[in-house]
């Protein structure tokens, strides 16, 4: 029965393997150096994958032969590492997650200043691999990591994302949360936020008891639960269900009530405001209200991709919580933003940018004098002969410049 094999699979796949190797990880990428005031997210692309290091031979072992890493304060890194499969818009998707979790959330209880909680990772020697294919029980990479597997991570604009597959469901914010869990807010190694594990296993417990988290949707949930509580993992497993829900991972799956296969009580966010009030109130009190990556867009993506939601779309249940986009390939895209201040990265490719109710930007990685913008500013020239169309934006931030636009 699928239900049940993928409910299985999510038994078995949580948690991770992640344990402290014997060397602390140190940075193997140069560092970035931009123009003063040039775009961030130009310092962020594809030119950050390189070949795994040698020093991480044992990695390469495993056949983890990409790499990249996220730089922490005190001067450290958390590394990942990739198959041979995985593509380039994976990786940096990963990345991107990772460096969300630990971006300050300004006003929040927990998540004003991750510094520590950042530190902590490194500190732990924090590692992520994305070995290829699927998990399958004894086939996980013999090394000190918290896996993500190729099949369960999907990019925007890939069949799996757009038509709401489940059979290769996105697990990228569960697995990459339970590495900053267990290694930057603390659970079996001494984390930065000892207080809010504590409020979050409290919380854990309390919706097993009152029926809200650990719902037995399937044969099997009760003895899951006790494992959890053997590994000390039950807060990590009770959060991550929040946090899918409330970035609209579940939104699209209409095989029963609720999400995370019926174990967890909300599937989108009203519902968790609704049902789940205290483990939104937690989860907000680390993470903002928007999915604050720059989501990567399959390179091979053509069409339309809207940022607002439409029932119709079911996809529109993700995406209404993305802000920034990133373009890759070189096939003509329309993106329609939603009521964020939307970025969009330009690529190699010709973009029709919609704008919403924010303030937009379109980010190019390259200087001024490399583009042609037409009287208007609705049309621009790229530097190798693309077009971006432009509705609604109000800049073009490039590395050297910013140029205001008019919108009627």
């Amino acid at each position: 029965m699928r239900y049940r094999w993928l409910f299985l699979t999510l038994v078995t796949a949580c948690g991770g393997t992640q344990r402290k190797p014997q060397a602390p990880f140190v940075p193997q990428l140069p560092p970035v150096t931009l123009p003063a005031d040039a775009p961030a997210a130009c310092a962020h692309g594809a030119d950050r994958i390189i070949a795994t290091p040698e020093a991480y031979e044992r990695y390469i072992r495993e056949g983890l032969v990409r790499y990249t890493e996220v730089a922490t304060p005190n001067g450290g890194v958390v590394p990942i590492f990739a198959g041979n499969a995985l593509s380039d818009a994976q990786i940096l998707r990963a990345r991107e997650l990772l460096r969300f979790f630990v971006a300050d959330h300004p006003d929040s209880r927990w998540g004003s200043d991750k510094t520590a909680v950042a530190n902590a990772m490194a500190a732990n020697n924090a590692a992520l691999v994305m070995p290829n294919g699927e998990h399958r029980e004894g086939n996980e990479p013999r090394v000190p990591a918290q896996p993500l597997y190729d099949a369960e991570t999907p990019v925007a604009g890939s069949d799996w994302f757009m038509d709401n597959d489940f059979d290769h469901r996105d697990a990228a914010l569960e697995e990459i949360f339970h590495l900053v869990h267990d290694t930057g807010i603390g659970t079996w190694a001494p984390g930065a936020l000892p207080e809010y594990q504590a409020e979050l296993l409290a919380e854990a417990e309390a919706a097993i008891e009152d029926g809200r988290w650990g719902i037995p949707a399937e044969p099997g949930v009760e003895q899951w639960l006790q494992e959890l509580r053997r590994e000390d993992s039950l807060a990590q497993e009770y959060i991550a269900s929040v946090i899918d829900s409330w970035y609209g991972l579940w939104g699209p799956w209409d095989e029963a009530d609720g999400g995370m296969w019926g174990v967890y009580i909300a599937k989108i966010r009203a519902e968790v405001e609704a049902f789940d009030p205290a483990g939104g109130a937690l989860l907000s009190d680390f993470l903002p209200e928007m999915l604050g990556t720059i989501e990567p867009i399959d390179p091979d993506f053509t069409g339309r991709l809207s940022l607002l939601f439409d029932a119709a779309e079911p996809y529109t249940h993700k995406t209404r919580y993305f802000s920034d986009l990133r373009l890759l390939g070189t096939g003509a895209v329309t993106l329609v933003g939603n009521a964020a201040d939307n970025r969009v990265v330009a690529g190699p490719g010709d973009l029709a940018f919609e704008g919403g109710q924010g303030t937009d930007t379109l980010v190019v990685c390259s200087e001024a004098a490399t583009v042609v913008i037409s009287e208007d500013g609705r049309s621009v020239t790229g530097p190798e002969g693309q077009t971006w169309q432009l509705d609604g934006v109000e800049s073009i931030h490039f590395l050297d410049s910013k140029v205001v636009l008019t919108v009627d």
